[in-house]
């Protein structure tokens, strides 16, 4: 994984809650995608990456309309603001379900992943399969999160196929917990900041979808908090399953 994804992804882990910073100022700039992504491997910004062009792409994902995008294996739907100028990626290190940059300059990440679980409708299950499976990276990083106030909503869950001639079953429906996160590292490849949120669906039989996005914050605190809370309020309730059962593949 090049260096950028590693940082963002490791911001999406669990960590003790902390105070909240105060956002900066947002200055006036003019909504752009950021350059045609070649998708090959990038090691993080260059030159203006994280001025004024960081900026601008900040603020197109804050206005672009929002189209689903979906997995290789066509299991799941992620909306995503912009939808046709994210890249999709892989992560070496952390076998994914799918995952996209924006801008070669990685000016934000989204990832799916899959946990498993004894029983993925038990109380805060889900929340806490990724909170084990995140531990590892916690430790690996020197990451201070700090956590915003806590959202939720609720969400219609797929539902298996009836046999044929039966009826359909009422649809199931979930309330999820999202996990809104302002994040500092400061290891020896980087000092970064990310705006991030994730989300635990509770998707297949005993396993659980997990959906995060980092927005790298730059020079513009601000317009990364808004980016990731436009995900929290408009992306993350419509993400959908299209899949009955948890898809095999890994990326």
């Amino acid at each position: 994984m090049v260096a950028r994804c590693t940082c963002a992804l490791s911001l999406l882990l669990f960590a003790c809650s902390k105070g909240v910073p105060a956002p900066t100022l947002v200055h006036p700039v003019v909504a752009a995608s950021p350059p045609k992504d070649d998708g090959k491997p990038a090691q993080g910004a260059e030159g203006d990456g994280f001025g004024e062009l960081h900026s601008a792409a900040l603020e197109q994902l804050k206005i672009a309309r929002i189209t689903p995008r979906n997995d290789n294996q066509r299991s799941v739907l992620v909306p995503l603001p912009d939808a046709a100028n994210w890249t999709r990626v892989k992560f070496l290190t952390v076998p994914s379900l799918v995952g996209f940059r924006y801008g070669k300059e990685h000016h934000a990440v989204v990832a799916a992943f899959v946990t498993h679980v004894g029983d993925n409708m038990a109380f805060d299950a889900c929340n806490k399969s990724f909170e084990m499976w995140a531990n590892p990276w916690v430790e690996a990083f020197e990451v201070q999160l700090h956590h915003d106030p806590p959202h939720a909503f609720s969400w219609t869950m797929p539902q298996p196929k009836p046999p044929p001639g039966a009826q359909p079953s009422a649809s199931t429906i979930a309330i999820v917990d999202v996990d809104a996160l302002f994040a500092n590292t400061a290891t020896v490849l980087s000092r970064e900041s990310y705006a991030a949120a994730w989300v635990a669906y509770p998707a297949w039989d005993k396993a659980c979808l997990i959906v995060g996005v980092a927005v790298a914050v730059g020079n513009d605190e601000a317009r990364a908090r808004d980016v990731r809370d436009r995900f929290v309020t408009e992306v993350f309730p419509h993400v959908v399953v299209t899949a009955t059962e948890e898809p095999k593949d890994r990326y």
